[in-house]
């Protein structure tokens, strides 16, 4: 891992991303793109149709602040002796993040997240959240808190177990090994999705065997939700960082869609990692 992406509205949120991100980008010697989209496009290049010299003169400010914003930003100690960029687009915010992952050829994406209405103010909400962990081909790292000791010693791998995903696997098995971490096989089981104990325990030894794992255990866990089981099973585990692979809606695929995304993310008290099949 190499190069980071945080897309950042300035706020406290995006300041626990930036500080987990700085975490991860030290252990790997990583560097750090900082994106912020602004929502005026075309504001340095004199009146456009529609436009008047008020929003000319509103938006010239705003950048001049964004810019501000970015000084203060890079200048808190957290960041010092880290290799960093920063980036301002004016397309909307799923467009300028892929661009930028193609561009610099992003790592891994790391987003901060509110408790109670998703991705803070209007910068990352609403769709915008589904859109990035749903389609992005690059790993998306979630945290609503601020981590205090991003040493993830203990992991959780949160999956259907179902055949394909091993491949897709190679971006958790690196934080894995990173950080010489346990991980925690995870299957959850609710009325609407019920699956034996014994088989899917087999599935789960198998798969651990095939990744080479060595300190790993395998549970399967019963809840009314899957995203309640995930969070109830992390808290009562002490885990660290709960990880997971989006395929289509089969199995626990369904996690990272519609409602259950934004429910796993606003309660839970750890970071996410989030990571699309490969097919």
């Amino acid at each position: 891992m190499k190069r980071i992406l945080v897309p950042t509205d300035f706020s406290k949120y995006s300041i626990n991303a930036a500080k987990l991100a700085a975490a991860i980008a030290r252990k790997y010697e990583a560097r750090i793109f900082f994106l912020h989209v602004v929502s005026m496009p075309q504001i340095e290049t004199g009146i456009i149709p529609g436009q008047t010299q008020q929003d000319v003169a509103e938006g010239l400010f705003l950048l001049k602040r964004v810019r501000q914003n970015f000084k203060k930003l890079l200048s808190q100690e957290f960041l010092q002796g880290l290799n960093v960029a920063e980036a301002i687009q004016f397309d909307g915010v799923y467009e300028s993040i892929v661009d930028q992952c193609k561009k610099h050829e992003i790592d891994l994406i790391v987003m901060g997240t509110h408790g109670t209405t998703g991705f803070v103010n209007d910068f990352l909400v609403g769709s915008n959240t589904e859109k990035v962990v749903r389609l992005s081909e690059t790993p998306v790292l979630t945290t609503r808190e601020e981590v205090k000791n991003p040493e993830f010693k203990h992991i959780i791998f949160a999956s259907d177990f179902e055949e394909g995903i091993e491949k897709s696997f190679t971006p958790i098995q690196s934080l894995i090994e990173l950080f010489d971490a346990k991980v925690d096989l995870l299957r959850v089981v609710t009325r609407d999705d019920f699956y034996f104990t014994a088989p899917m325990l087999d599935l789960m030894e198998n798969f651990a065997k095939e990744k080479g794992l060595k300190k790993y255990s395998c549970h399967v866990f019963n809840a009314e939700k899957v995203q309640e089981g995930i969070n109830e099973f992390a808290n009562r585990s002490n885990a660290d960082i709960v990880t997971t692979i989006t395929h289509g809606r089969r199995g626990l695929a369904r996690l990272f869609n519609g409602s259950v995304t934004d429910d796993v993310m606003k309660t839970s008290s750890l970071p996410v990692l989030t990571v699309k099949a490969k097919k």
